[in-house]
């Protein structure tokens, strides 16, 4: 009559020891990968705040032709911040921004301290940034009306504002200067003209 064999009992403490050694393995192996995905959450963690608070940081601009939103967009992108665009409710034809013409849109509205072209867009959630950029295009030596229109409008005295321009041949000199005086309670930080503006330029600009 045949019988079966029953393990010894060193055949079972070998096979406890596989055991044992093959959940310590594992554990060891589960361990590692929990350190490794820890130290890449960790260094995304520390990546993300590098980056500025996008939740705090706003970019505003007004664009007559599309030169200062190109601007705009690299700024943004620089800084993770949420950009706005000022829109005027009657947009601008090549005709009304021709300087040659004494009478054109532009020019009239420029030698009119009074003119506050209208906004068409809701741009109230600008008021909830700390920081903002505010780009605009240079017109008779200084800033369009219409960003007027816009610091007039709305509160952004909890805001520091930085500036930005484009321009064919103006600095920034006197729109910067004109802003501060027109609106002292506002921190109007500083600003710079970007024409032709490289992403060096750009986040040197925002480092500041």
């Amino acid at each position: 009559m045949l019988t079966a064999c029953s393990p010894s009992s060193k055949d079972l403490d070998t096979q406890k020891s596989n055991e044992k050694q093959s959940e310590t393995e594992s554990v060891i192996v589960e361990s590692e990968e929990n350190t490794s995905e820890s130290t890449q959450e960790s260094k995304d963690a520390e990546a993300e705040n590098d980056k500025p608070d996008s939740g705090k940081i706003a970019v505003v601009y007004f664009s007559g032709t599309g030169n200062t939103k190109v601007i705009a967009e690299m700024i943004a992108k620089e800084t993770n911040a949420d950009i706005f665009e000022i829109v005027p409710e009657q947009s601008y034809t090549d005709a009304d921004l021709n300087y040659n013409d004494d009478n054109c849109r532009a020019n009239k509205e420029q030698n009119d301290d009074a003119s506050r072209p209208k906004i068409s867009n809701d741009l109230s959630a600008t008021t909830e940034y700390d920081v903002i950029y505010l780009g605009h295009p240079i017109w008779w030596g200084t800033v369009p009306r219409i960003i007027q229109t816009y610091l007039e409008k709305y509160d952004l005295s909890d805001a520091t504002i930085h500036t930005f321009c484009t321009s064919g041949s103006s600095s920034i000199d006197k729109s910067l200067s004109d802003l501060k005086g027109w609106y002292p309670k506002l921190k109007i930080i500083d600003g710079k003209r970007l024409n032709g503006a490289t992403e060096s330029d750009i986040k040197d600009f925002c480092s500041r």
